[in-house]
């Protein structure tokens, strides 16, 4: 996740999976520790092919265990043992084929939640309002702040959006799976877009409370149990896919179509593996659901035999889904590595299409000042849930930043300000399908790099709504001004984030708007994936490079480079299908006839 206090935390010497929200604020990792990592104890047991789910729970049941999650339709299920020996005995069944412990995504920015009100059903094709786009969509400046591309936001004009819109806006029978921290359904800008007959929150709290007690829930860190964002992050998400064309403030891509809140994640807390499955199971499950949204990254190390069930599991959630017709898209990661495109074994089974971390030194992350440096060699690593066969990897891009300014040194002179280049930041490789804008620091420098702030304000991150009361607004870092700027109109918060997080969602409200015009591709993931590829804009040059942790030249500053991206490589870019994949995503040119 980048930024303000990007840490690429992964998880090279922990032995458990280390999944991330793959965004601009704060920062997820997998705890070290058994009993940090899973305070409840969950346990996810993997039965035989074709075994029918009452069989499974009884099993669970008839081994002194409770269902806390729900896997039934990929052959698993996840429980708490409510007896001693419970371990040992569901091994024993014979319809089990594996029984192994649920890894924690640990967010480590506190866990203050707000109470949100209810809400109604969406309002039918009434959602879109008196104006396309709304009134900031298009302002050249924002409070006196103007941006380089002279439009708010500038994203879609790179995507070709707004030509897009004399096709369609968004067909309401499309609907987006967000999985998330949730939506803020009564956000003005997504009040009349979630469906609330569709989705729910997967964090199974109710069984925890009453085989834990709340007490020790509290204790846990797990403060964030009820429906709504908490955080912030899914409230963004679903805006950016379709935010409401309402005549108020800003609207999303594809603001015709309809979004499904799936909560996988608490705020200050994160998300157990069994929740974000059993999140993603449950929307391809749905015969509502088209797409699904998963900005979410993480790395899984195929020699460590619990991290290959963990990759087995959620390639089986994808192929289902995939069977189903569905599209999943992924955030293709913020640790500016090279991400390969291998075949290979995993846990003895065998898969191809898989994304894995580079071998060579450009396997090794960035890190930023005060972050451990041992857990960023991510050599070998394998990418979930972007890299796993099947996921849309989607990189990212950032705005133009115009002129690069004298002070910036020579070496810098190539690929600061350069339009739709490579973020800083983002992941890149033959893994990397599409690319789509997610902003970046102005001069794609952050200020721990000698850069003059950590600016996303005014159009160089990218905009959207945003939960006025949740951690990102309320965080003091991360709702500075120029940070993410969290604001608030009319009690409704705004703001600016980056990281491919931001690019993933661009992406798939491009592909919502081809589905809505090219109603021919709906269910059918390949040829949506290939409609988008053979439609992409290969105009963009990438001048950024690649990571280079040997490179220990000064930062702009002419400070000491231990750690952060001035190891990038100002030499030699990163080749164009590395860097865009198939090219940056084009609304005009997939919905074209």
């Amino acid at each position: 996740m980048e930024e303000s206090g990007h840490r690429a935390e992964t998880s090279y010497t922990v032995k458990r999976p280390s999944l991330l929200l793959a965004a601009i604020f704060g920062a997820l990792a997998f705890a070290s520790s058994a009993s940090a990592s899973n305070p409840f104890g969950i346990t996810v047991i993997r039965f035989v092919a074709g075994t029918p789910p009452a069989q499974m729970r009884a099993a669970v049941s008839s081994a002194g265990g409770a269902v806390v999650g729900d896997l039934s339709p990929i052959g698993a299920l996840a429980a708490v043992p409510t007896a001693n020996g419970f371990a040992e005995r569901i091994r024993r069944n014979p319809a089990v084929v594996a029984a192994f412990q649920d890894a924690l995504l640990v967010n480590d920015r506190g866990s203050d939640v707000n109470q949100h009100g209810g809400g109604r059903a969406p309002d039918g094709d009434g959602q879109l309002g008196a104006s396309l786009p709304d009134p900031w969509h298009d302002l050249p400046s924002f409070l006196g702040v103007s941006n380089p591309e002279g439009i708010l936001q500038w994203d879609d004009n790179r995507m070709h959006v707004p030509a897009a819109w004399g096709t369609t806006s968004g067909d309401r029978q499309i609907v987006v799976a967000v999985l998330d921290t949730g939506v803020d359904s009564e956000h003005r800008e997504l009040h009349s877009v979630v469906d609330r007959n569709l989705g729910g929150n997967f964090i199974p709290c109710d069984d925890l409370r009453q085989l834990f007690g709340l007490g020790y829930i509290d204790r846990a860190g797990l403060r964030d149990c009820r429906d709504g964002d908490f955080e912030g992050h899914g409230t963004w998400v679903a805006s950016r896919i379709a935010g409401a064309a309402n005549g108020f403030a800003s609207n999303g891509v594809a603001p015709g179509v309809r979004i499904a809140s799936y909560k996988v994640l608490a705020a200050g807390f994160g998300g157990l593996s069994s929740w974000i499955l059993s999140g993603l199971v449950s929307a391809c499950s749905s015969n509502d659901v088209d797409l699904v949204n998963m900005s979410i990254e993480g790395y899984l190390n195929p020699s460590d035999p619990f991290d290959a069930q963990v990759y087995g599991l959620v390639a089986d959630a994808v192929s289902y889904c995939r069977s189903r017709g569905i599209a999943v898209f992924g955030a293709a990661g913020n640790e500016h590595v090279r991400v390969d495109r291998v075949n290979t074994t995993v846990g003895g089974r065998s898969f191809e299409g898989v994304g894995r971390v580079s071998l060579g030194s450009e396997g090794i992350a960035s890190v930023t000042p005060g972050a451990p440096l041992a857990p960023f060699d991510l050599r070998g690593l394998l990418e979930v849930p972007a890299g796993i066969p099947g996921v849309t990897m989607v990189s990212s891009t950032a705005n133009a930043i115009g002129d690069a300014p004298a002070w910036i040194p020579l070496r810098w002179q190539n690929h600061v300000g350069a339009r739709d280049q490579l973020a800083y930041y983002s992941n890149y490789g033959s893994r990397v399908d599409l690319a789509a804008p997610g902003g970046a620091r102005r001069y794609e420098i952050p200020l721990y790099d000698g850069g003059d702030g950590d600016i996303l304000y005014g159009g160089w991150g990218s905009f959207g709504a945003l939960e006025d009361k949740g951690l990102i607004c309320t965080n003091p870092i991360t709702s500075a001004l120029f940070n993410s700027a969290c604001f608030k109109l009319a009690g409704q918060g705004f703001g600016w984030l980056q990281g491919t997080s931001m690019s993933s969602p661009n992406a798939v409200g491009v592909a919502a708007l081809t589905l809505s015009a090219r109603q021919n591709l709906i269910g059918r993931p390949d040829a949506l994936l290939a409609r988008l590829q053979s439609t992409a804009n290969q105009s963009p040059v990438n001048y950024m490079g690649p990571n280079d942790p040997a490179n220990f030249a000064a930062s702009l500053a002419g400070t000491p480079c231990p750690t952060g991206y001035c190891h990038i490589d100002q030499a030699h870019a990163v080749p164009f299908a590395d860097a865009y994949g198939a090219g940056l995503v084009d609304a005009a040119a997939a919905v074209a006839h």
